[in-house]
């Protein structure tokens, strides 16, 4: 009896010697930050020094009350489920059709395929950001295209009103044709358009018609500019793209080996039975990857409600913080202007709420309709 109580007490003290250090940690890095966040968070706590400085206390739900009734915080929530829907919705659908194609090599060079896929999602997300933030900017290359179209464009239909007068025959008439095309650029050039462009156009009698025509265009055609991004219904698209864009890759990998451990005499046998390429996906691959998918939903979810550094480096909240997300609007609330910390810290807490919300949900719907992964 001794001999197993001894056993029993060294077998006691190995346990806690291995898990002890571990379970610390967790204490240290996990448990202590959450306590602490939910602490501030109900607390009027404004920063400096949190022991032996400026007393705090408890403050109540005050800063809960202030986040649900900030139209900022509503704006951010709407983008943030933008991005959760793109990713549940896109991304993996994406990943897996992707992933089917090249598993069942109805591509040539499937390698190729998915290297190309997936090469988006090892860049740094901050050269990502900056590099799309390149590209929508005014001297980016879609301005460049945008510009040539619109020049072009203006260009062969002054070509075509003063081919119709022949020439230098300027009256009232084509010089209101040319305002109407102008538009509203024409204010911004004339005090009183009709006569004052008249007298221009007339000016440039005797000197190539191309050279006038190329002036015009310079006058009146307007510079692209993505003046866009601040508007509130279509600011998120560009934003929306890139994610779709970088993000695919990954669960086209994740969805690939998981499809790689599918016995292949199985899908051999479906297709010797009839099966076409779309019944063998529904039937054989969907079942066999319900658990794969599940878990690449809740990485989305969780992903796209942490989501910071890309929109951060393209829009930095964008204008009128119309394309401001939860992290982005924390960290303003947290480090910018005068921090509000237990703001900050009641928005974490509502962000990693939503997220539990959004994952419980997604084990709901599995267990609903979804398959049981082999």
């Amino acid at each position: 009896m001794p001999n197993r109580n001894r056993l029993h007490g060294e077998e006691g003290r190995a346990y806690w010697s291995m898990v002890l250090p571990a379970f610390s940690i967790y204490l240290l890095v996990m448990a202590f930050p959450i306590v602490l966040s939910i602490v501030l968070s109900v607390s009027n706590y404004s920063g400096g020094k949190m022991f032996g400085g400026e007393p705090w206390g408890f403050a109540g739900l005050k800063s809960y009350a202030r986040v649900f009734s900030d139209p900022l915080f509503w704006n951010a929530l709407k983008n943030n489920f933008y991005i959760v829907l793109l990713s549940v919705f896109g991304q993996l659908p994406l990943g897996f059709i992707f992933a089917y194609i090249i598993y069942r090599r109805l591509v040539k060079w499937p390698g190729f395929w998915q290297g190309v896929l997936y090469v988006p999602n090892i860049i740094s997300v901050i050269v990502v950001g900056l590099l799309w933030q390149t590209i929508f900017s005014p001297n980016g290359p879609i301005a460049e295209v945008m510009n040539d179209l619109a020049r072009a464009g203006f260009q062969s239909r002054l070509e075509a009103l003063f081919a119709s007068v022949g020439g230098f025959n300027v009256d009232d008439g084509l010089v209101s044709k040319i305002l109407d095309m102008a538009g509203p650029a024409a204010l911004d050039w004339f005090s009183d358009p009709v006569p004052e462009l008249k007298e221009l156009i007339l000016s440039y009698e005797g000197a190539p018609l191309s050279e006038l025509i190329g002036d015009l265009c310079n006058l009146f055609v307007p510079r692209w500019s993505p003046e866009f991004l601040s508007k509130p219904n279509i600011a998120m698209l560009p934003v929306l793209f890139v994610i779709l864009w970088m993000y695919t890759g990954m669960y086209l990998i994740l969805f690939l080996a998981n499809m790689q451990k599918i016995d292949s005499q199985v899908i051999e046998a479906a297709r010797i039975d009839g099966a076409s390429e779309g019944q063998v996906m529904r039937y054989v691959i969907l079942p066999a990857l319900s658990g794969t998918i599940v878990n690449s939903a809740i990485l989305a979810i969780s992903g796209s409600l942490s989501s910071f550094s890309l929109i951060f480096a393209m829009t930095g909240g964008g204008p009128s913080r119309v394309t401001e997300i939860l992290s982005i609007y924390m960290y303003n609330n947290a480090f910018l202007g005068r921090p509000n910390l237990p703001l900050a810290n009641a928005i974490s807490l509502v962000m990693v709420v939503i997220s539990f919300i959004l994952i419980g949900l997604t084990k709901m719907a599995e267990k609903r309709y979804g398959g049981k992964e082999e």
